[in-house]
């Protein structure tokens, strides 16, 4: 009896004392949707939204990345952003691969194919890694991106734009061309819409007089090749492929 007079105050004890000592963990909230960027026609000086893009710091001779963009996500809880990616012809589901740190609010993917579709969305993170709902869906698709051959190495412009494409099934060509208006910083000057309806020649050759070009002002320029193929499979433009800026200088 005295053993158990004893030993039942302890107990009790014990567990409240056991009790008190736990705490509730309550998570961090986690961020709100993100909201990727509408992509824009490529008529426009500035692209925005899903494209085909060259990555200044890997350039591949043969394709570009595809970037990724969205708007920037004000809330309090956000970390990173996360981004998931999936093929058209793959049984898996959606992965992971990037976490991008803001205020960044873009992804330059550069392990991806030519002729694949690619889906993505975005996810923003807490500080636990948790993630909120993720945006809508989007895609697109790479071809091979042409070769400049001239102007290039800010030759001398001498009237005629030269550039290489190996392949035979796109109909229309972009040609952009920025002016340069300080030490590494150009604007849009003109971009013209270059349409070859019947056979797409491995080498292309147009003057200035065909892409509808007049009198360059003088200065220092540089200019690139967009590749898009408006077939009825993706009429949102949502397939291309860019070639790398060649500069030149007009006297």
């Amino acid at each position: 009896m005295t053993l158990w007079k004893w030993t039942l105050p302890l107990l009790l004890l014990i567990g409240v004392w056991s009790g008190c000592d736990e705490t509730v963990q309550t998570p961090d909230p986690v961020p709100g949707r993100i909201i990727l960027t509408e992509k824009s026609p490529d008529s426009v000086a500035v692209e925005r939204g899903i494209d085909a893009e060259d990555p200044p710091d890997r350039p591949d001779p043969d394709k570009n990345g595809i970037l990724v963009e969205w708007r920037t996500l004000d809330d309090d809880e956000l970390s990173r952003y996360a981004v998931y990616r999936r093929a058209i012809d793959s049984l898996g589901n959606f992965q992971r691969v990037a976490l991008v740190s803001p205020p960044d609010t873009s992804y330059n993917d550069t392990e991806v194919g030519l002729d694949t579709t690619y889906f993505y969305y975005v996810r923003g993170t807490n500080r636990d890694g948790d993630e909120g709902d993720p945006s809508r869906v989007d895609f697109y698709r790479l071809e091979g991106k042409p070769l400049l051959i001239s102007p290039d190495n800010f030759q001398v412009f001498a009237g005629t734009f030269r550039w290489e494409f190996a392949r035979y099934v796109s109909q229309y060509f972009i040609l952009r061309i920025e002016r340069q208006v300080a030490t590494n910083r150009y604007e849009p000057h003109l971009l013209r819409l270059l349409e070859v309806v019947a056979n797409v020649q491995p080498e292309q050759v147009w003057t200035a007089a065909q892409a509808g070009i007049g009198t360059l002002p003088s200065g220092t320029y540089r200019w690139r090749v967009d590749v898009r193929n408006f077939r009825d499979r993706f009429p949102d433009n949502r397939e291309g492929a860019e070639s790398a800026w060649g500069e030149f200088v007009v006297p």
